[in-house]
């Protein structure tokens, strides 16, 4: 693939060309396959090792369990370790500046957690870290990923207001679409996590003040509108987070006896909407092993002719 490769650009009169020697095309249909049979190595190895390693692309963290401090110190500098010989044997460098280390617990002293390297460098400790669009702090209270949401939710619904008005600008419909298929999804982003503190009531506050401003733009009603009408009409938001986390659920699992789950499992008792059943998206599979196609060899130059059976499958 990348044999007699060269990449050409050109900007402002000037031109550049160069060899590749490695990576692979940002954007290619390949790409993100090797990329998974590269990096799959890693979370092989580390895995084995003890380790518990998930990614996501080339978003990888590991998770280190342990009573003492010091423990679990050794261990995560094992762990880097091994991510750092595996990085120099496959040609790959990994940014120390990238690299965070977020001590989950409600222990206040973690003097003992560091110091861990990553090349030579030592690596930054942090009371939080956004991973895959969730912010994750250290005391797993959720309040700066909420807090995150909601400021950038009430900037987003105050542009789409000062785009529209009664006679002029988008329709109501185009704001509603705006809301529904756009920043509500960037709400409930993760929701199977943090839907337990959107039961609390200050965050019931903060976030029926998000479904206030939607309301109002949406259905362009007068600011004296009770706001208990409104959502009746548009869906409470709090509803619609505890559905989203039961549907996320079911995604990833389908328990036998849903009331025997707790904790964050626990939504299997909080929501009983009949019309919120879903399966799951499971599917069994199915390996076909006849062959659908006949290959005949027919005359001296090699003619193929390709005799095709259609089944059904």
């Amino acid at each position: 693939m990348l044999e007699s490769r060269l990449v050409h650009t050109s900007i402002m009169g000037s031109s550049l060309t160069a060899k590749v020697v490695g990576g692979c095309s940002q954007g290619g249909v390949l790409s993100l396959l090797l990329w998974n049979l590269v990096v799959d190595r890693l979370l092989t190895i580390t895995n084995d090792l003890g380790f518990s390693t998930f990614g996501y692309a080339d978003d990888i963290v590991t998770i280190v369990q342990g009573k003492f401090v010091h423990t679990v110190r050794e261990i995560m500098q094992e762990t880097l370790n091994v991510v750092v010989k595996w990085a120099v044997k496959e040609g790959l460098n990994i940014s120390p500046h990238k690299t965070t280390i977020v001590p989950l617990t409600k222990k206040r002293n973690t003097e003992g957690l560091g110091p861990l390297t990553l090349y030579g460098k030592e690596l930054t400790v942090l009371d939080e870290v956004k991973y895959l669009g969730v912010t994750l702090d250290s005391k797993l209270s959720w309040n700066p990923h909420l807090q995150k949401i909601i400021n950038k939710t009430q900037t987003t619904i105050g542009v789409a207001r000062r785009i529209c008005g009664k006679k002029w600008g988008l329709r109501l419909n185009m704001v509603h679409w705006l809301y529904s298929r756009v920043i509500r999804p960037s709400i409930l982003h993760g929701v199977l996590l943090w839907w337990s503190k959107a039961m609390q009531k200050t965050t019931k506050t903060q976030l029926g003040r998000i479904q206030r401003m939607a309301s109002l733009a949406i259905t362009g009603a007068m600011k004296l509108t009770p706001t208990a009408a409104m959502e009746t009409l548009l869906n409470l938001l709090n509803l619609e987070i505890q559905a989203e986390a039961r549907m996320a659920l079911h995604i990833l699992k389908q328990p036998a006896d849903p009331k025997a789950e707790a904790g964050l499992l626990s939504i299997w008792k909080n929501v009983s909407d009949p019309l919120l059943h879903m399966r799951a998206n499971h599917t069994i599979p199915f390996y076909y092993y006849s062959k659908i196609f006949n290959v005949i060899f027919t005359g001296i130059i090699g003619e193929i002719k390709t005799q095709r059976s259609l089944k059904m499958l």
